[in-house]
């Protein structure tokens, strides 16, 4: 995931794995809880792969009625493509989540979902700095929990409910890669976020927010 692939239909197949996953283990109500609670109506989706997440935050935020414009970006040419494909009405913009093209405090909320455990700890604190930099009220992470109860779990539900070659050997080693909640929050803390809260979710995963949001 971190490089192109050969196969585009592996990767919409994994990509669908993905979003499957986030609509069924507690990828999407996190974020939308944090986003409705901050009053946020823009939004920026760093490592946005297919869009999935901001598509259903879209619409979600349509039932509260509220507008949100979502701008996804994303390193991945293919992926921008995908998401672009499968619509939405969003901006789409190719950059590196370590430094993004972006002003000081541009969207309300500058959010990944996925993606912090795709970075080392160095990568990561550069990539949570950016997310606060560009963030008026406040930067957010929905990410895996680190356990092996949870590398066990997701090595077994890929083998059963999944063919595709890249979700198979990526779901567990993305569970192995990611960070403790201890361990985001000392990220954060060194990214300069002001008061770091780090929520434990269903499904061994986590949510970061700043300020309390």
């Amino acid at each position: 995931m971190d490089d192109p692939v050969d196969s585009l239909v592996e990767l919409e197949g994994n990509l669908r794995d993905i979003e499957r996953a986030n609509r069924f283990f507690g990828g999407i109500a996190p974020i939308a809880r944090v986003v409705r609670r901050s009053g946020a109506r823009s939004l920026l989706d760093v490592g946005c792969g297919a869009a999935d997440v901001s598509r259903a935050l879209a619409q979600r935020a349509r039932r509260w009625g509220r507008s949100l414009h979502v701008t996804c970006l994303d390193r991945s040419d293919q992926m921008l493509a995908i998401a672009a494909e499968r619509g939405g009405g969003f901006t789409f913009v190719c950059g590196d989540a370590t430094a993004l093209p972006f002003a000081d405090g541009s969207v309300d909320v500058a959010m990944c979902s996925l993606v912090l455990h795709h970075f080392s700890p160095e990568a990561a604190v550069r990539m949570l700095r950016e997310l606060r930099r560009v963030s008026r009220l406040t930067p957010l992470v929905c990410d895996l929990r680190r356990s092996r109860f949870a590398y066990i779990a997701t090595r077994a539900f890929t083998l059963l409910f999944s063919r595709n070659r890249l979700t198979r050997n990526d779901a567990p080693v993305s569970v192995l890669r990611s960070y403790t909640p201890a361990e985001a929050r000392e990220l954060a803390t060194a990214a300069g976020w002001r008061a770091p809260q780090v929520q434990i979710e269903r499904w061994f995963r986590m949510t970061l927010s700043d300020d309390g949001v």
